[in-house]
């Protein structure tokens, strides 16, 4: 039995849960027009569905980066504070163990490795931030293409004869994200030439 957990405003488990889903229920209805518009642009369906799909993973993948930008912006005073204090006691520890205190080094090395954990696992949980769309995206290949199967060249026993919308969407997902990541460095690197060149 699951055990009683109230949710927001003393809300049971259950009904949480439902309203949650309702919200993202309706999040999804209301983005439906704009992200089947792409499927729709070409006259073939399967080149639509291409086209759809690699338009739907730009778009998870380009608010994925919108919402690490603003992560990053928040949490950016205490990553560095984290970094600092990490190096800091890193330094102190060395010198400790030069000196040959090896208790002090034991306790500021223990500083130095909290202080770098919580910078770490901080680091972690903004990265994180970039995949919260991928749900957003399959549930609404979902509710769209559900009943969609692609035949497979050979019968895989776990997969059976055909794969839906997760097995073409998550590659493509992955591509886009590598290309578009490309794109920035690219980005950025033309934009610190073009700086330099503008400042001599």
């Amino acid at each position: 039995m699951i055990p009683f957990c109230p949710g927001p405003s003393g809300l049971g488990p259950f009904v949480f849960r439902r309203l949650l889903m309702d919200f993202v229920t309706g999040l999804i209805n209301s983005v439906d027009p704009f992200l089947i518009a792409p499927y729709r642009w070409p006259q073939n369906p399967m080149v639509g569905w291409w086209l759809g799909t690699v338009v739907l993973a730009l778009w998870a993948t380009l608010l994925g980066r919108l919402t690490m930008a603003l992560v990053m912006r928040a949490n950016l005073r205490h990553v560095k504070e984290g970094l600092a204090e990490t190096s800091m006691r890193h330094t102190q520890s060395m010198n400790a163990l030069k000196a040959g205190d090896k208790e002090s080094y034991k306790a500021i090395n223990q500083l130095a490795n909290e202080a770098y954990g919580k910078t770490f696992f901080l680091q972690i949980a903004m990265a994180a931030a970039t995949l919260w769309p991928i749900p957003l995206a399959l549930g609404w290949l979902q509710l769209r293409f559900s009943d969609v199967r692609f035949p497979l060249p050979l019968d895989l026993s776990p997969v059976g004869d055909g794969v839906g919308y997760a097995f073409v969407f998550i590659p493509l997902y992955i591509l886009v994200r590598i290309l578009t990541a490309k794109v920035m460095k690219g980005k950025s690197k033309y934009r610190k030439e073009n700086s330099d060149v503008w400042r001599t």
